[in-house]
């Protein structure tokens, strides 16, 4: 299973010139690593000036769009925390109904430094936003950066915040993240409850090892421009969305990993079938 995140944060076109701020920018890069291979749009709205935007309506178009255009595939909006603390604002993409609802939304299980500044995560504010997500009937997208989240998991799931099959994002590499290599991801795999479906990621030049890692030892890859805005780090060659999936297909062949489908995704993640599935199955009226 291959989850691209397209935009992220702070990506902007003069750093990173292949990273999609638009909303059809955001929805045609979608398409494209749909047709090359991913199964998981991990979304960031922006605003007219190219800002993270918070607010539900960045979203009520940008969701259906993707849907119409890669049936199946499992889309994944932020309430991350980096530039927005206020949890009521987090929350609010939550409300949205319909063919706009996603079927789920990142939770990041702590607090953490970034370069550009911190990222606060109470567990006040994880419990709120996992009740919500719950409640919306919208499954969580587990963020674990060390192991301290990876065990805060076990207290989400005690207090049915959230329920299995769960699904975590392992990243690795980052500035005060647990570090891009075999030993500190099995000890966070190893840390997390056994029904957790996973997959690594890493920052900038820890991206491709860590999702050689992550194929190698049996889970799934996160990539995509939000974590790195390189395809070669050494002649600094910038990428594009579609070209890190590639490479993660790539690197999947070559271990002999099979891709998975959205079908297939939807049924790791606990989601329902797509209409496009139901419809093959005639069990669409």
């Amino acid at each position: 299973m291959v989850n691209v995140a397209l935009t992220g944060m702070l990506g902007q076109p003069e750093r990173v010139p292949h990273v999609p701020v638009t909303r059809e920018q955001i929805a045609d890069d979608a398409e494209r690593c749909f047709r090359a291979g991913a199964t998981v749009a991990h979304l960031h709205a922006r605003d007219e000036n190219g800002r993270p935007d918070w607010r539900r309506y960045a979203y009520v178009e940008l969701i259906p769009d993707i849907r119409s255009r890669c049936p199946g595939m499992v889309i994944c909006v932020t309430t991350s925390g980096r530039a927005e603390p206020d949890v009521e604002r987090r929350a609010h993409v939550l409300g949205l109904n319909g063919d706009a609802r996603p079927d789920m939304a990142s939770l990041s299980l702590g607090s953490l430094n970034f370069l550009t500044g911190p990222s606060v995560n109470s567990i006040e504010t994880i419990e709120e936003l996992a009740r919500r997500m719950r409640d919306a009937g919208i499954r969580p997208e587990l963020e674990i950066f060390d192991l301290g989240m990876a065990h805060l998991m076990h207290r989400l799931l005690d207090r049915d915040l959230i329920a299995a099959p769960m699904y975590a994002n392992v990243l690795l590499g980052f500035p005060n993240s647990a570090p891009a290599d075999a030993r500190a991801l099995v000890s966070l795999v190893d840390a997390m409850p056994v029904s957790t479906t996973w997959a690594a990621g890493g920052m900038g030049a820890f991206q491709q090892p860590a999702n050689a890692l992550a194929v190698a030892i049996g889970g799934h890859v996160r990539t995509g421009l939000e974590d790195n805005p390189y395809l070669d780090h050494v002649t600094r060659e910038p990428a594009t969305n579609e070209a890190l999936v590639r490479r993660a297909v790539e690197l999947a062949a070559a271990l002999g990993r099979r891709i998975a489908t959205p079908d297939d995704a939807r049924a790791m993640l606990g989601l329902a079938p797509s209409p496009a599935q139901l419809a093959a199955t005639g069990a669409m009226p």
